[in-house]
């Protein structure tokens, strides 16, 4: 899997070097940026991702920017540093999308120790927005009745109960649920529960 490009946003130019100069250690790849409203301009959506953003910053700050992206739908793992952790800010940081905030002054080690959880939280990420879209692959290839079928044993209906609901012939329902089960390379109905689940989050 491929390893996230960090993008690294603040206004203060000694500051933004340091960030970039430790994620270059830590071998990977990373852009800077010297404002919020630069990164939005600039950003394509391009995934694997994280961000380090400063809090403040002139024109957009670091939580409007959160803000900002999670309208957009951009939901990349996120480092926040600021110089002062206010209770509200850090609040709306958090909903936003921030999942580690640091205080300055911070050392190497709290910075590369959040950027290296935001890497691994991003991997994560992905590979489970895999699955997902993996799961909602294999349940379109699924035609009306059997997704008829489907939906009813997901309920955990047995095979008579099923029939009579969708007025078929058992023999009809079974082969539907056979068919069901090899369409979704698996075996049993507590698979086909969880790529169901994985297929229809909500």
């Amino acid at each position: 899997m491929h390893l996230p490009t960090i993008h690294v946003v603040d206004d203060d130019k000694e500051s933004r070097q340091v960030v970039v100069e430790l994620v270059r250690s830590m071998n990977l790849a990373v852009e800077s940026y010297e404002s919020a409203e630069d990164f939005i301009s600039r950003y394509n959506g391009k995934r694997p991702a994280c961000m380090v953003t400063d809090k403040k910053m002139p024109g957009m700050n670091g939580v409007e920017l959160i803000e900002r992206l999670r309208d957009m739908g951009i939901t990349i793992p996120i480092v926040m540093v600021t110089g002062f952790a206010d209770v509200p800010s850090t609040v709306r940081a958090i909903r936003g999308g921030a999942i580690t905030l640091i205080e300055k002054p911070c050392g190497q080690a709290e910075l590369r120790k959040g950027i290296e959880e935001a890497v691994q939280l991003e991997q994560e990420n992905l590979e489970k927005d895999r699955q997902v879209a993996e799961a909602k692959r294999l349940i379109g290839t699924l035609d009306d009745k059997e997704m008829d079928v489907a939906k009813l044993l997901v309920e955990g209906l047995a095979n008579k109960v099923i029939a009579s609901r969708l007025d078929s012939g058992l023999r009809t329902i079974e082969k539907r649920r056979s068919t069901i089960l090899k369409k979704l390379d698996v075996q049993s109905v507590a698979e086909l529960v969880q790529i169901w689940v994985l297929a229809n989050p909500c």
